[in-house]
């Protein structure tokens, strides 16, 4: 309910201008009807098979203009069980994401809303859609409004005050419902200044949960850069770091932090090329940075390591991996004149080869302890001729704060690799084959999980607006614990057209 009056809310605020936006509305609607032999993912000897059926009705909404940016998608899922093994259900799946200019080049507001199911622990049964009914998975909405003043001192500095509300909400028992308020601060050179660049940002932001200890944390970062040559520059950055947590409003003498500090280099040769590394010290000890993205023409690459205290809540508004679109995107669309436009056929482009709308990752379980998250991860993106390849890999290690821990096993190591391949075996149809492994090993308890994941496919445009899709998709999971391991095989059959 706080999501849905909040989302009310972001309509409204964001419609006032809108007359002088291009909109662009398309309802879509798909019949899903997936056959498992596990329906509840539980061990083999306990597995039930069920045919479940869903009706997906849909409809996205855009609007581009000069003073608004808009994005809607909303695709509920009506679930029904043939056996009766579950009861029927509506599943929830929403993003809405708009900005808006109240006040000619001084007044903003950005404003966004989502709506999906995850996981909520990472030892519970992992499925990646609403058919298996697994107990361990939970509707989680988010909101946010964020209204900001930007003032551009001619050419040589560029202000800007942000205040923030945000909430986040599940229907998970453990409710670690919340809600937070935010103001940053931040300071930039403007263009005059070309050979050395600054930037002083302050941030603070409480979380109050219903159920849980509240957190505030506060940052304050300066950052400056120094061109050496036309392509390589030197970095810096200062600054101080602190995270507490709070209950009614008073300090818990529970908190961390520090200051910090780094040096790193920066290296663009080419709009096609750019590396950034650095290193340095935080309350935690040594800190490294590393991003580099290299794209050809038929070929992107991005790797990149990364340490950094974060939240659960703040990894969900982060938003999770992106599909096949967002690998694909530098090929497509980086030197378009409509960047809008070309996603969106991009989009269209996905949902007729039948690629993947998500990619294998992490999973961010649910906790209201800060944690530091260490990540190393390596995605490669091949428009070929014929062929379309996506390969991902990652390491990513989440360990929480010293005295902040509030649950067993939230100091977990997840390591994975993701395979998608897609071919075209005519004008209209399509191949797919993907396949996954992850590795998750709980440090606190010794507990270690192998998980593989195996599909194929084919995917045909029946008509312009029609498609059709049979996939297969068998996955197993191995745990060193008694009553983990699991193993499924389903058969999915979708038509789905857009109107």
């Amino acid at each position: 309910m706080r999501i849905s009056s909040s989302f009310a809310v972001l309509l409204v605020v964001l419609a006032f201008p809108a007359s002088a936006a291009k909109w662009n509305i398309v309802p879509a609607f798909a019949v899903q009807t997936t056959y498992t032999d596990n329906l509840r993912l539980v061990p083999d000897e306990f597995a039930q098979g069920e045919l479940v059926t869903q009706l997906i009705p849909a409809i996205s909404a855009s609007a581009n203009g000069k003073k608004l940016s808009f994005n809607f998608d909303y695709a509920p899922q009506l679930t029904f069980y043939a056996r009766g093994l579950s009861e029927d259900d509506i599943f929830h799946v929403l993003n809405a994401v708009g900005t808006a200019e109240l006040a000619d080049k001084l007044l903003f507001l950005d404003a966004g809303a989502d709506v999906r199911q995850y996981d909520v622990t990472l030892q519970g049964a992992q499925s990646n859609n609403n058919v298996n009914v697994t107990g361990n998975r939970a509707t989680v909405g988010t909101f946010y409004l964020s209204p900001y003043l930007s003032h551009q001192f001619g050419s040589s500095a560029v202000a800007l005050a942000r205040f923030t509300y945000s909430a986040w909400n599940s229907n998970d028992v453990q409710s670690f419902n919340n809600t937070a308020d935010s103001i940053e601060l931040d300071l930039s050179s403007g263009p005059d200044y070309r050979v050395l660049t600054g930037n002083l940002n302050y941030r603070k932001a409480n979380i109050d949960y219903d159920r849980q200890p509240d957190l505030a944390a506060e940052v304050v970062l300066a950052t400056g850069r120094r061109l050496i040559t036309p392509t390589l520059g030197l970095l810096a950055q200062v600054g101080d770091e602190n995270y507490e947590r709070v209950v009614a409003g008073q300090p818990t003498g529970v908190k961390d932090g520090g200051s910090r500090w780094g040096v790193g280099l920066e290296w663009v040769p080419s709009a096609r090329t750019q590396l950034t590394a650095a290193m340095g010290q935080r309350f935690f000890g040594d800190a490294y940075f590393l991003d580099i993205a290299h794209r050809t023409r038929l070929l992107t690459l991005r790797a990149g390591y990364s340490q950094d205290v974060t939240t659960t809540r703040t990894e969900f508004f982060t938003g999770a991996n992106g599909g096949a679109a967002s690998y694909l995107d530098p090929l497509y669309c980086t030197k378009s004149a409509d960047p809008e436009a070309c996603k969106q056929n991009l989009n269209s482009v996905v949902s007729t080869r039948g690629l993947p709308l998500s990619t294998n990752g992490p999973v961010n379980f649910f906790s209201a302890a800060p944690f530091l998250q260490e990540r190393f991860q390596v995605s490669v993106a091949m428009q070929g001729v014929r062929n379309v390849v996506i390969a991902t890999v990652f390491v990513d290690a989440r360990k929480e704060l010293p005295g902040f821990s509030l649950l067993v096993d939230n100091n977990v190591d997840q390591n994975g690799i993701n395979f998608a391949w897609n071919l075209p075996m005519g004008a209209r149809t399509f191949w797919n084959l993907d396949a996954t492994y992850d590795l998750n090993k709980f440090r606190d308890t010794g507990r270690e999980d192998n998980v593989t994941t195996f599909g194929v496919g084919v995917t045909r445009q029946l008509q312009q607006r029609l498609t059709g899709s049979v996939n297969y998709r068998g996955q197993q999971r191995d745990s060193s614990v008694s009553l983990a391991s699991y193993t499924e095989h389903s058969l999915r059959a979708t038509l789905g057209m857009r109107f």
